[in-house]
């Protein structure tokens, strides 16, 4: 099993970080232990620097919270994010992260590179929330139940998106996301997908994961 190709190579493989091959598709953690990364600096600052050659940056981050190298590494490192870096057939694909965990569910959001777009990056990103959802604690416990997602409405391109990747709309919330390049507030469009689809989900307070 090999590590992702340059300039994503790991510097170090700790000998408990998730590493996962599904059907040519790697799945490889940001991991830090004791100060000691296994994705350098340089190498997070790159993958920065493509997604603002793709000028993708905006769409991703669009509250404004990622604006260059610095804010990047910040949101890699912050602990309440779990990244997950991804490649495909040996090619990197992007990457994506789980947050506002609660019990057993957590918010997902990815950027997948201009290269994948299309139905490419709509099987990456499937398989991508199959290996979430086979994920086991210590215990044989799945560690997630529902991925959820929080979509600002207009873009109508990522609500499409998540709608092909089985999620489910749950409503819609006027005013409730931050857009930084319009400088103005935008919906918001609530999703999920549950890993036991037979399952009722659970009522939950959404607004509780937004802040």
């Amino acid at each position: 099993m090999h590590a992702m190709n340059s300039p994503l190579q790991l510097t170090q493989q700790p000998s408990n970080a998730v590493y996962q091959m599904l059907n040519g598709l790697s799945i490889v953690p940001f991991y830090d232990k004791d100060g000691t990364p296994n994705f350098s600096d340089n190498s997070l600052a790159q993958v920065f620097r493509r997604i603002v050659r793709e000028e993708s940056v905006a769409k991703i981050f669009y509250d404004g919270s990622v604006r260059n190298s610095a804010d990047f590494l910040r949101f890699v490192r912050n602990r309440e994010n779990e990244i997950f870096f991804v490649a495909n057939d040996g090619r990197e694909a992007g990457f994506f992260w789980l947050n506002r965990f609660r019990s057993k569910a957590a918010f997902i959001a990815y950027c997948l590179y201009k290269d994948f777009w299309g139905d490419e990056a709509l099987l990456i990103s499937r398989k991508c929330i199959e290996f979430l959802f086979a994920r086991k604690d210590v215990h044989g416990e799945h560690r997630i139940d529902v991925l959820l997602g929080l979509t600002p409405a207009n873009n109508k391109l990522a609500v499409k998106f998540l709608l092909k990747n089985g999620m489910t709309v749950s409503g819609k919330v006027p005013g409730l996301l931050y857009d930084a390049s319009a400088e103005a507030t935008v919906d918001g469009i609530f999703s999920y997908i549950q890993r036991n689809k037979s399952a009722s989900l659970l009522k939950m307070p959404f607004i509780f994961f937004v802040h």
